[in-house]
């Protein structure tokens, strides 16, 4: 059994009195020949596990001192290392300092700074005879930023293209020749670059609810053409340039795309740059840092193991009965991992111009589109399992998601910090039944760091009476929380999963589209989305929007949220049926505060009881005053022209002429102060008139000791 190596030094740690009847200790200084006593603590976790294994105790603990603990290969839990519901087996650590890592150190940093230019630079580390490949650095836990073109925002297309080559048999290859045509002088760049040097440049293209990567191939300076191979992009949601009409008005944004790791980007102080031409990793230094505190190893370069982007494994079987059950983590943090690449330069495909060297070697990934990354694996993967709970772990500095639980039930996920994230926090379902599990009161923070397309946390199909409570969900490039995922009326896919008292906030930042606070999808009878507040959602083009039933969204209770400050709408339903929102409050949305998309047959939804304000565009937006919408009784106020609402173009008489909302009111709901978004009311006399019941909306978000919920609002 290999032994894992320890990089931060051990620091004693006080446990309380054992109440375990079988009890281990390790630490990173320990041995593998010890006892496993506090005095003579295990070094590895393998040891640690076997011990647990051979004991037949029921009541069992092992606790981490503190220390990074270096994972060659995934930690794996069968049926064999299960606990009992009275005597969970408890892996404990020292919270935050316990840190079980992925990590590879990159060492032999020295200065190559000239004319000026303060540039550090350090050999690319060799593992079994071949120089290692990483997209992603960490400079202590802080994710350094990959030499980046623009160095912030966006370039947009002048022209997309794509040719789709013909085999032998005159059928379509899965592979296409794909290119953009950048406006003058944004690729400038590029100019002169070898196409050895271009492959290990990325390029990636929001379209979107999408992201794609791709690989540079060529580069024509004269035609401003950058060219790529790739899967065929999908007809519903392909690159696109900009419209315009016949006046030259932009009429449509095109898709958002910037390239990283090209040589000649590499000019900023915090950049880092892959010179796989030349065997050498370079970084730009910040003000105040030193290279002498790298040397003395006060400042640590890590790339993340290739290859390593799980590091725990529960493998249980429903099937034959045998789940991993009753075993509980806590204060263990989870660190580094990779994104393995899912493709090179496609096989067989005609490369121009050719790359010199082996294409096989290790280069720059090729990903594909797919809503929510849901390719992604996640850093713990727990499969056939009951009963495993995490608490106060920590999972950040990954590649792709945190935690899934797949054909699993009664786990519990709490008081967990889930932060920089190379797609989202936590997954649950799209595999077997997945039932009665809990995330609650965790800090979910700044995802999205490699595949913008993420979501935070995501419940898949056939998901039933799971929790995600209380938690803290901000700074991610797409969706916040995601249930249900059959597109349509298929039938019950995801059943009673609550959704209430979450925060979620500073979701989309103008980088997607098609997204929301809380985004449901299919039949979800019994789903509750209730006393959550969401804010500060931007999208790009469309689609940002705070509350949004998907297509096929059927059964669903939204009750109690305050939405505000989101683009385009506080409230959207694409199409769907005998959905309720009721006693919201929707305020200064743009360009609408309500929409639906489609006008279908059957109710689409109940609106009752809601405020709804605004300052600028429309109350009622898209479809929303011809779908079939029961409105009950709802207050309107428009803070800029009092009590001139705009529903769909529609004064307040052609609305009530229409049957809309007889019972409604147009009137100041009389909030504490509705600029600097005070929702609390100074008194109750006008929503009285609509029966609306105030809510605490203060209690959204994590709750605890007063560190943890300052560390929620500092993230």
């Amino acid at each position: 059994m290999k032994r894992l190596f320890f990089s931060i030094l051990f620091s004693t740690v006080c446990f309380l009195p054992s109440v375990f009847s079988a009890e281990w200790f390790a630490a990173p200084n320990g041995s593998d020949d010890n006892t496993g006593t506090k005095d003579k603590p295990f070094a590895t976790f393998e040891k640690a596990q076997a011990a647990v294994r051979a004991d037949k105790d029921a009541n069992k603990k092992v606790n981490f001192a503190a220390g990074e603990y270096l994972l060659t290969k995934p930690l794996v839990f069968t049926a064999e290392d299960s606990g009992t519901d009275a005597n969970p087996i408890v892996y404990s650590g020292v919270e935050s300092k316990t840190i079980f890592s992925g990590g590879v150190e990159i060492k032999g940093w020295k200065d190559d700074s000239k004319n000026g230019e303060s540039i550090w630079s350090a050999d690319l580390p060799v593992v079994n005879g071949q120089k290692a490949y990483f997209e992603q650095l960490f400079i202590g836990s802080r994710r350094a930023t990959r030499a980046r073109h623009p160095n912030t925002g966006f370039f947009m297309p002048k022209e997309v293209y794509q040719e789709l080559p013909i085999n032998e048999r005159n059928q379509k290859r899965s592979y296409t020749e794909q290119a953009v045509i950048a406006n003058d002088g944004e690729l400038d760049l590029l100019k002169g670059l070898s196409a050895e040097e271009l492959r290990f440049g990325q390029f990636i293209v929001h379209h979107h609810w999408d992201t794609t990567k791709r690989i540079l191939l060529e580069y024509d300076a004269d035609k401003n053409r950058l060219k790529m191979q790739g899967g065929a992009m999908k007809a519903w949601n392909p690159w696109r340039s900009p419209q315009f009409d016949k006046d030259g008005k932009q009429t449509k944004p095109g898709s958002l795309y910037y390239i990283e790791n090209v040589k000649t980007s590499f000019d900023q102080a915090g950049e880092w740059f892959y010179d796989g031409v030349n065997g050498k990793v370079l970084y730009r230094p910040l003000p105040g840092e030193k290279l002498e505190d790298v040397t003395n190893g006060k400042t640590v370069f890590r790339y993340p193991r290739s290859g390593l982007n799980q590091l725990i494994l529960i493998r249980g079987n429903t099937a034959n009965s045998q789940t991993v059950h009753d075993i509980k983590f806590e204060g263990i943090s989870l660190e580094f991992t990779d994104s393995p690449r899912r493709l090179n330069v496609m096989k067989g495909a005609n490369l121009a111009p050719k790359v010199t060297g082996d294409l096989n070697l290790p280069g720059p990934s090729q990903i594909e589109p797919q809503q929510a990354a849901f390719w992604a694996d996640a850093v713990v993967d727990v499969q056939g399992a009951s009963n495993i709970v995490f608490s106060k772990c920590e999972i950040k500095n990954i590649g792709e998601y945190g935690l899934w639980l797949k054909d699993s039930t009664k786990c519990k996920i709490e008081r967990c910090a889930f932060t920089d994230l190379g797609a989202g926090a936590v997954r649950i379902g799209g595999v077997g039944n997945t039932n009665n599990n809990v995330v609650d009161n965790c800090i979910i923070q700044r995802g999205g760091r490699l595949y913008s397309c993420a979501v935070a946390v995501w419940l898949g199909n056939a998901t039933e009476d799971n929790q995600i409570t209380h938690n803290d969900i901000g700074d991610f490039y797409y969706t916040g929380i995601s249930a249900g995922w059959t597109w349509g009326y298929k039938g019950g896919v995801a059943f009673r999963n609550n959704i209430e008292y979450n925060r979620i906030h500073k979701l989309g930042q103008g980088a997607m589209a098609d997204m929301g606070g809380v985004y449901t999808l299919g039949t979800s009878h019994g789903t509750r989305v209730c006393n959550n507040v969401i804010f500060d959602v931007k999208s790009y083009g469309y689609g940002g929007w705070g509350l949004y039933t998907d297509e096929g969204s059927e059964g669903i209770l939204m009750e109690n949220n305050l939405v505000y400050d989101t683009t385009d709408g506080s409230f959207h339903q694409h199409y769907g049926k005998n959905n309720v929102v009721r006693n919201n409050i929707l305020a200064f949305s743009t360009p609408h505060q309500v929409a639906v998309t489609r006008v279908e047959p059957h109710r689409s939804l109940t609106f009752d009881n809601n405020i709804v304000v605004y300052n600028e565009g429309k109350a009622i937006g898209y479809r929303a005053d011809k779908a079939r919408i029961d409105y009950g009784s709802n207050l309107w106020w428009n803070y800029s022209k009092k009590d001139e609402v705009d529903f769909a173009g529609k004064t307040h008489k052609d609305w009530l002429d229409f049957g809309k909302d007889v019972a409604g009111v147009i009137a100041d709901p009389l909030f504490v102060d509705a600029a600097k978004r005070d929702f609390r009311f100074k008194d109750d006399s006008e929503i009285k008139k609509i029966e609306f019941v105030p809510f605490d909306y203060s209690k959204a978000g994590v709750y605890g000791d007063n560190n943890w919920i300052k560390r929620a609002l500092e993230e």
